[in-house]
């Protein structure tokens, strides 16, 4: 066995549905360590706009949380939270809005509002944030930011000039947009996993709306009002939208601030290794372990793995992917291969119960292999 230090940098994503990012890290961790002394082990777990982002934020950043009622996305009041350092607001948007506080059959992107995240963005700016970050990932909207505009004091009026709602349905009724008579100096940071246009067969509607409960006839509804609720924030605030890259990220929720407010639709794996100070701590290490639930087509879009992959590559770092399955077109990436935990083919229900069961005897088999092979 070697007596060389190895050091093993575990920087994953979450694996959605079974394990958060930082279980991930911890599970791999125990394992190398009760395998050699021969290993020293860092954990920096990884976002990329997705679930969890908020969370791997504020703990690296050590952020203090605050916590406040909020209006999930069908109107029931929840206890939510987010996070601040300094003058930024940390804010997860499935935090509030997110399909994780709906059951299956309360999906519903015609009702659903972002009305919930608003309150957060409010509550934050009311104490003194003047810069928020915004992740995206694990809604259950398709409205146009127009809950958040509701939220922020914005009044939404339709054709008998009456206020409405923000949700999917009113965004196509909405004919006019009343300011607020102070609009906050605040900046966002809108973070997202997914680079998906507003519109088409790529877009909001289309992509996200039948996760989100959409049915055939309910996308067309969705893709129409969005169309609607663009070209009218497009008319008010003089800016070209509809074509931007990422707007269909969370039902297209970055509109209305990217129309009224000082704000950037980043890519979120990008600005989560750079806020985490990735660079410093890929130095550091001889080899970076990575991963989420599937390695797939979907991690070539820059989610946080390949992200991750391409950064050590570029250092000259080994990069071993961790995923429940492995498709090959996506394993190229990773110059020191990517491997699936599960030791047989396993159902979706079981591969998600014993995901750290699998995951802890995986990672003791690889941490046995590099302890001789290095």
């Amino acid at each position: 066995m070697s007596h060389k230090k190895i050091n093993i940098l575990v920087a994953p994503n979450a694996m959605k549905g079974s394990l958060t990012a930082f279980e991930f890290a911890d599970i791999v961790e125990e394992a190398f360590m009760q395998v050699s002394p021969c290993f020293s082990v860092r954990k920096l777990p990884v976002a990329d706009g997705g679930d969890g982002t908020g969370e791997v934020l504020y703990r690296a950043l050590d952020a203090e949380v605050v916590k406040v009622k909020v209006f999930d996305a069908l109107g029931r009041t929840i206890t939510s939270k987010y996070a601040v350092t300094g003058k930024t607001a940390i804010i997860e948007m499935a935090d509030a809005s997110g399909m994780k506080y709906l059951q299956a059959e309360e999906l519903n992107p015609l009702q659903a509002s972002s009305f919930g995240t608003g309150q957060l963005i409010l509550n934050a700016i009311q104490k003194g944030c003047t810069q928020i970050w915004l992740g995206v990932g694990g809604s259950a909207t398709v409205d146009g930011g127009s809950g958040i505009m509701e939220a922020l004091g914005f009044q939404l009026m339709d054709a008998e000039k009456t206020p409405v709602a923000g949700n999917g349905l009113n965004t196509g009724i909405v004919r006019q947009i009343i300011r607020p008579d102070t609009i906050p100096e605040v900046s966002f940071k809108v973070i997202s996993d997914v680079d998906n246009p507003l519109l088409g067969e790529s877009g909001a509607a289309a992509v996200f709306g039948p996760q989100k409960g959409a049915g055939t006839e309910m996308v067309l509804q969705l893709e129409k009002n969005l169309e609607h609720w663009v070209r009218l924030l497009e008319l008010e605030s003089g800016r070209s939208l509809a074509t931007l890259k990422g707007a269909g990220a969370a039902g297209g929720l970055a509109l209305p601030l990217l129309a009224f407010f000082n704000a950037d639709l980043v890519p979120g794996a990008e600005f989560v290794l750079s806020a985490l100070n990735f660079e410093k701590h890929l130095a550091w290490a001889d080899i970076v372990i990575t991963g989420e639930g599937k390695i797939d087509s979907q991690t070539l879009r820059n989610k946080a793995p390949k992200v991750v992959a391409d950064m050590a590559r570029h250092a000259g770092k080994t990069a071993i992917a961790i995923g429940g399955s492995i498709e090959s077109e996506a394993c190229s990436i990773f110059n020191g291969g990517a491997f699936s935990i599960l030791p047989a083919p396993v159902d979706t229900e079981n591969s998600i119960k014993y995901a750290k069961k699998y995951l802890s005897s995986f990672s003791a088999e690889l941490a046995k292999l590099l302890s001789v092979s290095i």
